[in-house]
């Protein structure tokens, strides 16, 4: 009976872990390049219709981007932007993708829209539709891409904090 009891309590500890791990802690790693993606709060001075705000770490360029998701009119598609240095020396922003392509997520094993509500659990992956291809049509082309690597817009979880 006692290892019974041990073992259910095992089980719901691991379980409210998992259920733990949201949006505002997870951590990303990128498939294929050295790029890094977590989450972080929205700015008190965004757009209203701001929903989430993210940071991708390029170490390869010691550059960070910003992010951020939209939800416009308060309904529909989560959007994306991400903008930062136009270069690794440059102290002017660029916004990197064109257009507002939506922002995706994979909860086990099923893609659908990124769920950006506050404290919503975090998606094994989390994609960005068009990322690699604006980066390399970018000045980070030369030191984020690697030849023979298939960078592609897909972060999976790496863990939470």
């Amino acid at each position: 009976m006692l290892r019974m009891t041990v073992l259910a309590g095992l089980l719901l500890a691991g379980s409210a872990q998992a259920a733990e791990c949201t949006i505002s802690n997870a951590r990303y790693e990128h498939d294929q390049a050295a790029w890094h993606l977590s989450f972080k709060p929205v700015p008190k001075l965004s757009a209203p219709n701001q929903t989430a705000a993210f940071i991708i770490e390029m170490p390869n360029s010691n550059v960070t981007m910003e992010g951020a998701v939209h939800r416009p009119n308060g309904f529909g598609s989560p959007l994306w932007s991400i903008s930062g240095p136009c270069s690794e020396t440059s102290t002017e922003s660029c916004t990197f993708v064109e257009g507002n392509p939506a922002a995706y997520g994979n909860y086990g094993g099923k893609v659908g829209w990124f769920d950006d509500a506050p404290g919503a659990t975090a998606p094994d992956q989390f994609i960005l539709p068009q990322l690699a291809m604006s980066l390399w049509y970018s000045m980070y082309r030369e030191n984020e891409f690697v030849a023979d690597n298939n960078e592609g817009d897909v972060f999976t979880l790496t863990g939470c904090d």
